[in-house]
């Protein structure tokens, strides 16, 4: 018997010891000289993958995307977490990788050379990591492009251009207007579902930013802030081992444990979608065929007539 595997995948639309601040020296140093080599690799490699996705035939398929680093998110629960960094260098659209590389050399750049080339790495890498996973558990895909990252440099020169002043050369109060007000744009576009954007990936890389600011940086209760920052960054890594409240997840669950014949643990999870998801036919036809290996038939011609209700297609494909 065989197990429909068309998993609903969704994709869219970028040291503080707690009792003193350990901010660095403000910018009454003469500006610095090293080169920002860290953004303007990630700038290059944004605009090469977009080229090389645009060039391919089908570059909206799966199979193109994942030469170009952007998994699907059972390929990530299934030890792809690589992906949740190389997906921020992938972009679809023109406008999307003109903004995020204009950002990311603007600002990036700034940041790069104020905490050095190292720890910009290190920041830009987790949040990516951080802005992906909390999509991820969301929405059920990572998303793409590099916005999370941007959001992510946005909160943290944006608390600390005070004590920066150079990131007031690039950080004006328009700046900021664009930021904000760009942000409460999607999430009401999303809401209103005339744009689907990735709105927990700006939203956690903005926490992430300000929270590394915080512990770093600021002044005012450094440790808080820190445990802040730990917080969020363990958060972000719970939903790729665990994430019951998403659809994606439970149907990656489902597939994988009845593949094994473990229909005791797949018939829950089929359970659990529906719950959820009371309209999936995917999960009512598949836990037909689940009844149907349990020996329950009643229960199995049930769920494969709600399933038929529910998508005609399948009275065809049956």
């Amino acid at each position: 018997m065989m197990i429909s595997d068309e998993t609903p995948l969704t994709h869219d639309a970028s040291m503080s010891d707690g009792t003193a601040s350990t901010a660095e020296p403000t910018d009454a140093t003469p500006k610095p000289t090293a080169q920002p080599w860290v953004t303007r690799l990630a700038v290059v490699a944004c605009i090469g993958i977009f080229l090389g996705i645009t060039a391919q035939n089908d570059f909206e398929s799966w199979e193109s995307l994942a030469k170009f680093g952007y998994l699907p998110a059972d390929s990530i629960w299934d030890g792809g977490y690589w992906a949740l960094v190389t997906s921020a260098f992938v972009h679809l659209a023109l406008w999307h990788v003109a903004f995020n590389v204009y950002w990311l050399r603007v600002l990036g750049s700034r940041l790069e050379e104020k905490i050095g080339s190292l720890k910009f790495l290190a920041f830009f890498v987790v949040a990516a990591m951080v802005s992906s996973s909390v999509q991820l558990a969301f929405s059920g895909d990572t998303g793409i492009g590099a916005s999370g990252v941007v959001y992510a440099i946005f909160g943290f020169m944006w608390p600390t251009r005070y004590r920066y002043p150079r990131f007031n050369e690039v950080l004006d109060e328009r700046t900021i207007q664009i930021f904000v007000v760009w942000l409460g744009f999607c999430v009401v576009a999303t809401h209103l579902k005339i744009w689907n954007v990735g709105n927990a990936a700006h939203i956690s890389g903005l926490l992430f930013g300000g929270a590394v600011a915080g512990a770093f940086v600021l002044p005012y209760k450094p440790r808080l802030m820190l445990a802040g920052l730990v917080t969020l960054v363990g958060l972000s890594i719970v939903p790729l081992f665990w994430c019951p409240w998403n659809v994606t997840w439970l149907s990656h669950q489902a597939y994988s444990a009845h593949a094994a014949e473990q229909y005791d643990a797949a018939l829950e999870r089929y359970n659990q979608i529906i719950r959820l998801d009371p309209e999936n036919a995917w999960a009512h036809l598949n836990r037909s065929y689940v009844y149907e290996a349990l020996g329950k038939l009643d229960e199995a011609q049930a769920d494969l007539e709600r399933a038929r209700e529910i998508d005609p297609s399948i009275e065809k494909a049956e």
